[in-house]
């Protein structure tokens, strides 16, 4: 703001100020003086031409020219003094954005603050959730883990109680097969099967399983393989179906949650197809198919209402208005 007030000044003074400094040239052209420094009365005296009328004549522009400086003066004091209001008032507008400024700047802080308060809470939140499901998952394993043993156990105290009297080859083959019998239930509480996985004649059936079970947003990791012999699908004879796909992971507890999103499926894109359900026995197999002929009987008796296997029973409940 001085910067414009003094460039504005310094236009006046220069504009002003010419017709005075002409008439001073000419009046020191007349007395032969070169300086107004060097300007003194005898000059006047001595020019021959400085008579009395032109001394009057001089006196008067002087008169006028003071006049003229003066109301010049005053123009410029009255310019001055608006530049200065102008510049106050910029001032303290300047001083209210800066106080401004200043609340909003708190306002942020106050913000920030908040948002970290939220962070720390939501970090503690997630914290106590996967402890949380680290429990559930540890507790569904050692179930699991001591159902097995209390089934084998159980199941050889039977066996030799019945086998008491019998000949000791047939308590071993008993034995064997109780045994058996445990070994291949602890695997398939850790197995699930896949039904309806296209099959190729090169495939990567690893990354295809693991593409399914990203779209149930897990990734365990897995041991896989097709149930049966030979290739019975290709691109050229798409007409027989794929080989079931047997999938192993590290716990029953991944086999569980596998298991209660696998119905998420049907609504995922290229995969309506798909199904999983679990690794049964060939005894669980045979009372499934059961379950499934009287869920298809119970569907085209009772079409009213909405019909499903719950454990191992068909539920039949009224249908959602």
């Amino acid at each position: 703001m001085s910067e414009i007030k003094e460039s504005m000044l310094s236009k006046l003074m220069t504009k002003e100020s010419k017709e005075p400094n002409s008439w001073t040239s000419e009046l020191l052209k007349s007395v032969n003086v070169l300086n107004l420094s060097n300007l003194t009365p005898q000059n006047f005296v001595k020019c021959k031409s400085m008579t009395r009328d032109v001394l009057a004549n001089r006196l008067c522009e002087a008169l006028k020219l003071i006049d003229g400086c003066q109301k010049k003066i005053v123009e410029l004091k009255n310019s001055y003094d608006q530049l200065d209001e102008a510049s106050l008032i910029t001032f303290d507008e300047n001083i209210k954005m800066v106080k401004e400024l200043q609340k909003v700047k708190g306002e942020a802080a106050t913000e920030v603050v908040d948002l970290q308060r939220e962070v720390v809470t939501l970090q503690r939140d997630l914290l106590a959730e996967k402890d949380r499901q680290l429990t559930e998952l540890r507790t569904s394993v050692v179930e699991s883990v001591q159902t097995t043993v209390k089934e084998g156990f159980k199941s050889y105290s039977d066996v030799l109680k019945e086998s008491c009297k019998a000949p000791s080859s047939k308590l071993q083959t008993e034995l064997k097969t109780v045994v058996k019998s445990v070994v291949e239930e602890e695997d398939r509480s850790r197995s699930f099967m896949l039904f309806g996985l296209k099959e190729e004649t090169e495939e990567d059936i690893s990354g295809k399983v693991c593409d399914v079970l990203f779209q149930l947003n897990l990734k365990p990791k897995v041991d896989v393989c097709r149930i049966g012999s030979g290739v019975q699908s290709t691109s050229k004879d798409s007409a027989n179906k794929p080989r079931p796909v047997k999938v192993t992971v590290a716990s029953s507890a991944i086999v569980k949650e596998v298991l209660s999103r696998a119905k998420h499926l049907k609504n995922c894109s290229g995969f309506k197809g798909v199904y999983i359900s679990p690794d049964r026995s060939i005894e669980q197999r045979a009372e499934h198919r059961k379950l499934v002929l009287e869920l298809k009987q119970r569907l085209l008796d009772q079409p009213d209402k909405r019909h499903f296997i719950r454990g191992n029973t068909v539920v039949s409940t009224e249908k959602d208005v």
